[in-house]
């Protein structure tokens, strides 16, 4: 029987295991197919990465973004692995060549689900004897599958080509529905899989919605918070033009260190930028969505939305990226009415129309031309029928529209914010401190400055003595030797 405590000790710096940690590696042990919805901050990347050391099996990661995969290969570097690489469309043909011939030196393989696909680089992992098969963000699944990266929805058929490793699947939130669809579509039947779900809520962080009157007024309000905020922190866009502008904006009527982050920027300026966050050379980022997944730095003191989030499973992962440290932290959503057709725009534009549909089956030839009808193309080889994409692609939009007014009912609520986002995923506050909470229980708009003194502010004093006293460790350490 594995000791997983004096392993842990062995493999890394943690004194313990956190919430949901343990009852997951238990599972993999045992050879239990798992998914795993562990909140962020909980150590998701821990998992695999202890598998592996114990094992010294190979671990194939199916992860979302280059950053991402970059970001976790820099990790495993630093704390000494040599075996590990991603293979992305960053590379060049040679390098990438060079990597799939010598892929059995590798025991970390990270690699997107389109890349993992790729007739070009498959055969090289299917030689591979993989140890453990991991699905990381694997809410992916069934919120970008479906939609725009359809690669993720053959992930299932890729598992069953690989031999059905053990695999294990990652998420921070997830409803019981979001669960089932992801299980469903990676082939597993009812019971062949377990699930370790942790609970979504996490008290500190204070909740809080404003509607403003018009985009001045949201812009003002803006400008007032960053201006007096305390500490390092995100503020996410649906629009890059808009990331850019804002940025550019409070770059030049704040005081803060301001940088936009989208996906129009080349791999090697966006990764620049998530490392000088990481680093605090960068006081606040304004992002597209996918900015923070992943990112391992536990000093966010707030995140704030100038957009509306995709649905409330997104809006909880995303502000879950401020207070990893389990210190006061601040989510705040600013709402236009208008900004709901922002929403709208994107929704129209990522469900294509009936006749464009109707177009593209009579003309099969026409969907190798535009990669923007990937989608269509994958139901279309499935052999799925004009009706069958018909129907799926208006559920989809139907679901979408449900899930944006969820989230302006959140912002609209008169009650708990925090009890209507737990029930979202059927759970209840408990013994909840009603004076941190959320803008329902105390006037946070009327008082953010003091709520800044009091919560945030406090945090970075504590923060600077902590550094104060390593320099004073480090000092006393010279002057021994001396």
């Amino acid at each position: 029987m594995i000791d997983l405590n004096k392993e842990l000790h062995k493999h890394s710096a943690f004194k313990s295991f956190r919430p949901g940690q343990e009852e997951v590696l238990l599972n993999l042990f045992a050879g239990q197919n798992t998914l795993a919805v562990l909140p962020t901050g909980g150590g998701k990347t821990l998992l695999y990465q202890l598998y592996g050391a114990i094992t010294h099996q190979r671990v194939l990661i199916v992860s979302p973004l280059i950053s991402l995969m970059q970001d976790q290969v820099g990790r495993l570097q630093y704390l000494g692995s040599k075996r590990v690489v991603a293979i992305t469309s960053a590379m060049d043909f040679k390098e990438r060549t060079a990597i799939l011939r010598n892929l059995s030196h590798y025991q970390y393989i990270y690699v997107s689900p389109e890349m993992l696909v790729n007739q070009s680089v498959f055969p090289f992992v299917a030689q591979q004897n993989i140890g453990l098969f991991v699905i990381d963000e694997a809410h992916c699944i069934t919120e970008w599958g479906p939609d725009f990266r359809p690669d993720y929805l053959r992930l299932g058929a890729v598992r069953k080509q690989l031999g059905n490793p053990l695999t294990l699947m990652m998420t921070a939130t997830a409803t019981q529905p979001t669960r089932t669809d992801i299980l469903q579509r990676m082939g597993f039947s009812v019971g062949e899989a377990r699930q370790v779900v942790m609970p979504t809520n996490r008290r500190n962080i204070f909740l809080s919605a404003k509607v403003c009157a018009n985009q001045k007024e949201k812009n003002d309000q803006l400008e007032s918070l960053v201006s007096h905020l305390d500490g390092s922190g995100i503020i996410y866009f649906s629009s890059k033009s808009q990331a850019e502008q804002i940025a550019a904006m409070l770059t030049q009527k704040t005081h803060k260190r301001v940088m936009a982050y989208h996906g129009g920027m080349d791999n090697q300026q966006r990764f620049r930028i998530q490392q000088q966050f990481m680093n605090d050379d960068i006081d606040i980022v304004c992002a597209t969505s996918a900015f923070g997944m992943g990112i391992d730095k536990e000093n966010v003191r707030f995140v704030i939305h100038y957009h509306l989030p995709n649905n409330i499973q997104s809006y909880v992962q995303e502000i879950g990226r401020c207070g990893r440290d389990q210190q006061p932290s601040l989510a705040i959503l600013l709402y236009e009415p208008n900004d709901q057709y922002l929403q709208l725009g994107l929704i129209e534009n990522t469900i294509p129309e009936e006749q464009l549909l109707s177009y593209l089956y009579q003309h099969p030839n026409e969907l190798e031309k535009n990669d923007a009808f990937r989608v269509i193309k994958y139901y279309y080889d499935t052999g799925k029928s004009f009706e069958e994409a018909v129907s799926i692609f208006d559920q989809a939009k139907k679901h979408r529209i449900q899930e944006l007014e969820a989230i302006i009912a959140y912002i609209y609520t008169t009650g708990c914010r925090r009890k209507l986002l737990l029930q979202h995923f059927d759970e209840v506050v408990n013994n909840e401190n009603s004076e941190f909470c959320c803008d329902f229980h105390s006037d946070f708009w009327g008082h953010w400055r003091e709520f800044n003194d009091h919560y945030l502010k406090g945090v970075k004093q504590v923060k600077r003595q902590r550094s104060t006293d390593w320099h004073q460790i480090l000092n006393n350490l010279f002057l021994l030797k001396n």
